[in-house]
């Protein structure tokens, strides 16, 4: 085992900070995205098959990292790593565990902060809440296997592992697909956000490069994030231009939201007791 781990030792300084930043920048590229969902409580413009396919992916890609991860964490306690060095392993599990936990942050805000407001559609919220409670039941599954896995049948460790990459790329590649028509049906951006996107889509390819590059790398840990900024760049780009050639509809879309606040505003005092 000591051979293998030599793959952790002496990383360097510059590196482990750049992917620690990096880690701080995926999740603040999340938090224009929450804000508006809070703002405009609907979720208009949020395909719920984004969402599903979104939040399920993330899931995926962190149940692969946790398996091939694990050789990095066997090193911490039995290879005679430093600190510095057991870090430097788990960066990669760091960096996709905050993705999929402020990505399933969307879906989460979809359900609890868009129930009863004037903007939402009613049947959407509908899809919406099914899609979080399948959600939760995918994430005990994907733990169920992983701690079988990890406690009773390590030597297909790397074959599951590849089998989440596989299927956390599959569902990264689609996932924009039932959004891009969403938006495509709309001529605008609704509560989808911009800002996020505008960070995100380059950020996408320089981290997939940083998981690459890791000591414990294997390709289905970096490809669905690759593939993921592919997609979001065509995305972020009709945004873009239905929010420069539909200017009119943004401005509706801000009357809308007025109007709801206010209105809610004028109810609020009729519920006090």
């Amino acid at each position: 085992m000591s051979s293998e781990c030599d793959a952790f030792r002496n990383p360097p300084v510059v590196g482990v900070a750049f992917a620690l930043v990096l880690t701080v920048g995926i999740a603040i590229s999340y938090i224009p995205q929450h804000l508006k969902i809070l703002h405009r409580r609907s979720s208009e413009g949020l395909s719920p098959l984004f969402l599903l396919l979104g939040t399920s992916s993330g899931i995926s890609a962190f149940a692969n990292l946790i398996l091939i991860s694990s050789k990095s964490v066997y090193c911490c306690s039995n290879g005679g790593l430093t600190r510095f060095e057991c870090l430097n392993g788990q960066l990669g599990l760091l960096q996709v565990g905050t993705q999929a936990m402020f990505a399933a942050a969307i879906l989460v805000l979809c359900v609890f902060f868009t129930r009863g407001s004037l903007l939402q559609d009613k049947h959407e919220y509908a899809k919406i809440y099914k899609i979080y409670l399948f959600c939760i039941w995918y994430t005990v599954g994907h733990g169920v296997i992983i701690l079988y896995v990890l406690f009773s049948n390590r030597p297909i460790l790397y074959g599951v592992a590849d089998c989440f990459g596989i299927l956390a790329t599959a569902l990264a590649s689609f996932q924009y697909f039932p959004q891009i028509y969403t938006i495509y049906k709309l001529k605008h951006p609704g509560s989808l956000s911009i800002s996020m996107m505008c960070m995100q889509t380059p950020g996408g390819f320089i981290w997939s490069a940083s998981l690459f590059m890791s000591p414990s790398a294997v390709w289905s840990s970096w490809l669905p994030y690759f593939t993921a900024a592919l997609l979001q760049g065509i995305l972020l780009t009709m945004c873009v231009y239905y929010s420069r050639k539909f200017p009119e509809k943004l401005d509706e879309e801000r009357r809308e939201i007025d109007e709801a606040n206010e209105r809610r505003g004028e109810q609020e005092p009729l519920l006090e007791p």
